[in-house]
This record gives C-alpha cells, structure tokens and sequence, in this order.
C-alpha cells in the first residue's frame, strides 16, 4: 500500500494566496489540512472549495502551537508543510512520491527559494543572488535568496514544532536521534516580494521573538530570530544584545549575525564593538561584497569618507548585482549635493540590474527631493515599466501630473487607472481621478 501524504498549512486572511498553493499541490497530497486561526475574508471557503479538511484555532501567540494542531488533525503518514505564500515546483512532486518509501530517513530537507524585489535584501548567510527565472510569476522579481528546512516528515509521536516564530523541527529531530536528508525539490516563497504586506507583521514578530529570547535566553535559534526580527523594526539594542548572546552560544555564526549586530553596534554609536564584531565575520570571494558594504557604513560612521568610498567600489566591481552599495553611494553623492552624479550612478546600477524596486525608489527619490518633478515623472514613468506596481501610488501620481501638465488628458487618465487598479485605497489618485475631466476617462 502507497503511503498517505498529508498537507499542514496554518493561515489567517490569505484569500489572495491560498488557492494558488493548493493548486500547485494537483495530484501530489492525499489530505489537505489547513488550519485557519481566525480570518476574516474567503480563506475558509477556498480551502473548503479545493476539498481541504478545515480546522479552526484560537491565535495564542505562538506559531508553534499552531503548526503542532495542524499536525494533529493529518491522518497520513507523511506530512508536508506549506505555507499560503508558497508554490511547490512542479518538478519537484516526483522527488517527493520517491522520498516517501526511502526507509530509515523521518525526514527531507527541501530548498526554499525566497524571490525578492531588490538585491539590497541580506539573507543569513550573506547577499541575494540573480533570480534565472523559469517559474511563473516570479518574472518581475530579479533577486532570490535560499536555504533548506524541514518541510517534509514522517507523522509520527513526539514530531512536534517548537518556537513562538519562525517555528522549527529541527528540536524534535536532534531529542530522538531522527535521520534527515536533502531532496531535490523546490519551495518557491513568493510573501518576501511584498515588502509593505511584510512590513505591516514585523512589530508583532518583533514582540514574538523578543519574548521567547527573554524565556529562552540560552537558545541560539530564539536569539538569533530576536536578532533578525529587531533588525527589520530598527531595535538596535535589542539587535546588538541578541546578536552578543547568539556569539556567546555560537561563535562560528551566520553571516548575517555578524552584519546585524555590527550595523546595530554602529547606529547605537558604539563603534569599536561594531569593528569588532564585523572583523569576526567569516570571509569568502562570495560575501565579500556585502562586507565591503558593511565596513563602508562603518568607515563612513568614524568619517573616514576616502576609506567608505574605496570600499563601495571594490563591491561595485567585485559584484555589480550589489545593489546595496549603489545604494549607499548613491546616497552619499546625494548628501554632498551632487545630485546629477547620484543620479548618474544609480542609472549605471539599473543597467546592471534593471529590475532592481529600491534602486528604482532611490532614482526617482533623488530628482524628487531636489524638486525637479519632471525628471522625477520620467523616472517614475521607466520605473512603472519596470514594476507597474510599484511606488504605492506615488509614481503613477507624478506621471499622470506631469501629463496633465502638457495637457495629455486620455493619457494621464489611463495612469491614474492603472495606479487605482494597484492602490484602489490611496486618496491622491482617487482625488486625481475625479478631477480629471471626463473626456479624458
């Protein structure tokens, strides 16, 4: 007899999402599970629609708990987690079927593939890397990080998850003396390319990790989730104590442990511990850039702007898809009033990556603060060529002005549109549209 596979999903208000999941799961899972913890829109009735067995739990404040109930409600004998944000690649549905008659192994490490908007983002053991393409829908996204977790399991007693957030097996696996192996197959995370939608959860994160670093304080996976999630809010002293505590229990670290702590050290002002720890921080030809970055930001911190600028450069020609030291460049061309050069440079970083959302932001940024609105409209009238979604609203309101402004009615119309069809709720574009005359709508 074939074994079961069960899906384990815990959601809350993903109506936009979850059916893309379920569907990328056709003819692989025997049960779907999905838990809800209190939505308020269609969730339940898609799942309920695409034949999952639906569960409700009370949200305590601890994913954990959550993900432990969604387990108790499966009935296969393998389980594999997904999350609403997340697509599982078709090629990897047939590595999944063979895993599940492989004996002596209770567990499979599958690589999770986060997409990302922009290269600036720092995944835990340095940069993003180009995206190559070739799943649907992650076209517009340039950049992608990846690491492995357990995302496939036997069902069995005492498989639990421990952890308020960012909630992990790996415990349960280490307590029973379990066999976990890699698999060839592919999670591809899709919730990183929504920064706003992400930045909306990080305080409760924040509130999450902090509290189980405080009740765990010898537990390095707590402190470094409260290290990652005080770094997104900007705690910098929760981020370099957590980063200190996380060494203590850890010294050989993540990369990223290093660059957090020491970018939290630096903007508490207390620059000699930042040196110190970033000279820590392990080195090869692939993080390099990124810690020429971070001793950049330190260089410029000390007012060593000679030694910052050399940095930024060798990054720039050791990686041109280093997004964060056009970044800082640019900025600091900015700051010296050399507008046209920062200009200049974040171009010549868009040639190179020109599907890159926060180099797009910094361009148009730049002409807006120095009140060139018409360079700052045809900047954010490219950057909507390449992110049609982008800038909140805020590029699609300078476009259509601009266009008002030469009197192209139909055409500032049709921008202000677009932008309400991506920000139905944002006022200036409902303001612009009802001035609009009507011959132009």
């Amino acid at each position: 007899m074939a074994p079961r596979l069960s899906l384990a999903m815990i959601v809350r208000n993903e109506a936009d999402r979850l059916g893309a999941c379920l569907d990328s799961l056709q003819g692989l899972v025997d049960e779907k599970v999905v838990l809800d913890t209190g939505s308020t829109d269609a969730t339940v009735a898609i799942a309920e629609a695409r034949g999952a067995k639906v569960g409700s739990f009370a949200w305590v404040d601890d994913f954990s708990a959550a993900r432990n109930e969604s387990l108790r409600l499966c009935s296969g004998d393998w389980v594999l987690v997904l999350d609403a944000d997340e697509r599982l690649d078709a090629e990897g549905a047939a590595a999944i079927r063979a895993a599940l008659h492989r004996p002596q192994v209770e567990g499979f490490l599958l690589t999770i593939r986060n997409y990302l908007p922009s290269g600036a983002y720092l995944g835990i053991h340095g940069g993003s890397s180009p995206n190559r393409g070739g799943f649907p829908g992650t076209e517009h996204l340039a950049f992608c990080t990846e690491f492995s977790a357990l995302r496939l399991f036997r069902r069995r007693e005492g498989m639990a998850y421990t952890g308020r957030i960012h909630e992990v097996l790996d415990p349960a696996f280490e307590t029973h003396g379990w066999r976990s192996a890699p698999l060839a197959a592919v999670i591809h995370h899709l919730g990183k390319a929504e920064p706003d939608r992400e930045q909306a959860k990080q305080r409760a994160y924040f509130q999450l990790a902090q509290a189980e670093a405080q009740e765990h304080p010898g537990d390095s996976r707590a402190q470094y989730n409260l290290l990652q999630e005080a770094a997104m809010t900007g705690a910098w002293e929760a981020c370099a104590e957590a980063a200190r505590a996380f060494l203590r229990l850890r010294p050989r670290a993540p990369l990223k442990v290093f660059l957090e702590g020491a970018r939290a050290f630096r903007e508490l002002g207390r620059l000699d511990e930042a040196e110190a720890i970033l000279a820590q921080a392990p080195a090869s030809p692939d993080t390099r850039p990124i810690r020429l970055v971070a001793e950049a930001e330190l260089r410029f911190a000390r007012g060593q702007a000679d030694r910052a600028l050399a940095a930024l450069l060798e990054a720039i020609s050791a990686d041109p898809h280093s997004t964060l030291s056009f970044l800082r460049l640019g900025r600091w061309l900015q700051e010296q009033g050399d507008s046209e050069a920062a200009r200049d440079l974040l171009r010549a970083g868009l040639d190179q990556n020109p599907r890159d959302l926060l180099l797009w932001e910094a361009l148009v940024g730049v002409s807006a603060a120095e009140g060139d609105l018409s360079s700052a409209a045809r900047d954010a009238w490219d950057a909507l060529a390449a992110f049609p979604e982008g800038g909140r609203g805020l590029w699609h309101q300078m476009v259509a002005h601009a266009l008002l402004q030469t009197g192209s009615v139909v055409e500032a119309a049709e921008v202000v549109a677009r932008g309400l069809a991506a920000f139905p709720d944002e006022p200036e574009l409902r303001r612009l549209a009802a001035q609009i005359p009507s011959e132009g709508r």
